[in-house]
């Protein structure tokens, strides 16, 4: 099931997430196109600042506020 509720927030990696399509590393920001659930695991679908497109679990990344700050709650 996708869900789009949290489309167009910013996120941040809180750690280095390793892909096919390159490294996000740590403190790297971009944009959530959408949420989903896949064989039990929930996923983030994010397009980061660096281009690269990928899906991230939701312990991998923090909500940021307008202001650049991490909000308190996670996915």
């Amino acid at each position: 099931m996708i869900d789009s509720t949290s489309a167009g927030m910013r996120c941040r990696a809180v750690r280095e997430i390793r892909t096919c399509q390159g490294l996000i590393r740590r403190f790297a920001e971009g944009v959530i196109q959408f949420d989903m659930e896949n064989l039990g695991r929930r996923l983030v679908r994010v397009k980061w600042d660096s281009g690269i497109v990928d899906y991230a679990y939701p312990i991998e990344i923090e909500i940021l506020e307008a202001n650049g700050v991490a909000a308190a709650n996670r996915l």
